[in-house]
């Protein structure tokens, strides 16, 4: 096996025509296959289609950047809502007083604008591979999507399932009123 130069400098194993010890049937190991295809595929610094590629990978990469950059000058001029800037989650409790001192000291680090607690709801689920049954209490919690992973990360250290349910999805559409309300309620650090 030799060594040799990429265009970008890089050192990949080229195999003159041998097999391993081990490769009595005549195939070549894994990694002599993966280094021979990614010596076919390498296109030469200076080639006429170099750059054009650059181009077209450059632009590719800074679509999502771009396309985000696009919305939020726009929402700013048009005051008009980003989909998915803010998000609703759900958490399930045990019983009404959990409920209300999780949705309590939530408000009070200001990770929502809003916490609805519903009603008993029943619930059935698979749990060590038997089939529960439970009553449990809903929250409802409106905030910034920039704060799901902070309020994920209260919620399993201070909740007393084992497990707790905290699903969210993003809000797409909404009264705009309400929208800049969540925002204003909580702080976008």
């Amino acid at each position: 096996m030799s060594v040799s130069a990429g265009p970008w400098g890089t050192q990949l194993p080229r195999m003159a025509g041998k097999e391993t010890a081990g490769a009595a049937s005549g195939k070549m190991n894994l990694w002599a296959k993966a280094a021979s295809h990614l010596n076919t595929l390498r296109t030469p610094f200076n080639s006429p289609h170099a750059a054009e590629q650059r181009v077209i990978t450059l632009s590719l990469l800074m679509y999502p950047v771009l396309k985000s950059l696009g919305l939020q000058l726009h929402s700013a001029v048009t005051g008009s809502y980003i989909s998915g800037t803010h998000s609703i989650a759900f958490i399930n409790c045990p019983n009404e007083q959990v409920a209300k001192d999780i949705a309590r000291a939530i408000m009070d680090k200001k990770l929502a604008a809003c916490v609805n607690i519903l009603p008993k709801a029943s619930s059935m689920y698979f749990w060590k591979g038997e089939i529960e049954e439970a009553t449990e209490i809903l929250l409802l919690v409106k905030t910034r999507t920039s704060k799901i992973s902070e309020l994920s990360d209260y919620i399993r250290s201070v909740h007393p399932f084992e497990i707790p349910e905290f699903i969210s999805l993003p809000i797409d559409q909404g009264n705009p009123l309400y929208l800049k309300w969540i925002e204003e309620g909580v702080p976008d650090d």
